[in-house]
């Protein structure tokens, strides 16, 4: 007679329970590992990079903004070679994605620091001053239409940084300090026809704010007039990056960057915008695109050697 068919084992239930568990955990790992280590997709929040990226509806709506704002491709692994040397420093031009800096006005109010999207303006070791509005780095002032060609970003007229000297040294940071409701001390920065007057170097405020800018100044040249407000050179510290937002003006909901808070070590970058992703079409046109360094950036010299 033929055998009959024995009945299957049934798994005990803690054996199923465990077998998912581990299905999940394996998922759950394998994604940590491409974020961490392949890439990632940051959505754009805010004005700040406009007219270049769109913030979506705006900050005071996250969800929607997130929905709304252009989506961009971070290729996690190119952060990582340039950690480990295989890859040199960020290009200028470069959009990059910042964990915001403790000493950002913003994060003084705030539990959590949020991330950031910037431009490299400079990088260590470069020679960086803002002229009414115009950026100069090593000298050559930055063709700045690929913020103001669209016609809908005027940057405001910011000097940066103004000090004040003494003897060939510097005694004071041109810097004015207004108070939000909270009672945060925040930066008022010089511009066209408004230069505050000069807060001493160690004062809490500028040291806070402004301390690696203090300790990274260029020299001050022989013909500058004692106590007389003047723009000066920062030089980007060694490790370090100078970051701007493409909107610098202030009542369309301008920029927060290192005009504010200094250059920012180059271990709170975390990646390269290297494209927009989403959403596909914007007012009828393809927004899928790559986010290559402005030609601009081509034209900046080398630092000058020496301090």
């Amino acid at each position: 007679m033929p055998e009959r068919n024995k009945p299957s084992k049934q798994k005990p239930a803690g054996s199923r329970f465990w077998r998912e568990v581990r299905g999940y955990a394996e998922a759950l790992v394998i994604a940590y590992l491409v974020v961490t280590f392949l890439f990632n997709t940051v959505g754009v929040v805010g004005s700040s990079m406009r007219p270049n990226l769109d913030g979506g509806v705006g900050a005071s709506n996250m969800l929607q903004s997130l929905l709304t704002g252009d989506r961009v491709f971070i290729p996690k692994y190119d952060n990582w070679l340039r950690r480990m040397g295989v890859l040199g420093e960020y290009e200028r031009g470069t959009i990059v994605v910042v964990r915001e800096p403790e000493n950002a006005p913003t994060a003084q109010e705030r539990d959590r620091r949020q991330f950031f999207i910037k431009r490299v303006i400079g990088q260590p070791g470069d020679h960086v001053r803002i002229e009414e509005g115009e950026v100069f780095v090593n000298g050559h002032q930055v063709d700045q239409s690929y913020i103001t060609a669209s016609g809908e970003i005027t940057p405001d007229p910011i000097n940066f940084p103004v000090v004040t000297a003494t003897d060939g040294v510097v005694t004071g940071m041109n810097i004015g300090f207004n108070r939000t409701a909270a009672g945060t001390a925040v930066p008022d920065l010089p511009r066209t026809n408004y230069t505050p007057l000069p807060v001493a170097l160690d004062d809490p405020r500028v040291q806070f704010y402004y301390g690696d800018i203090v300790s990274s100044l260029a020299p001050v040249p022989d013909d500058v007039q004692d106590n007389q407000p003047f723009i000066l050179d920062l030089i980007v510290p060694e490790g370090h990056y100078f970051l701007l937002g493409d909107n610098r003006q202030s009542s369309r909901g301008g920029s927060e960057d290192s005009r504010y808070f200094g250059p920012v070590p180059s271990l709170s970058i975390a990646g390269r915008a290297s494209s927009v992703i989403w959403p596909p079409r914007r007012e009828g046109e393809w927004n899928w695109r790559m986010l290559r360094p402005p030609e601009a950036f081509e034209e900046i010299p080398e630092p000058p050697a020496g301090r």
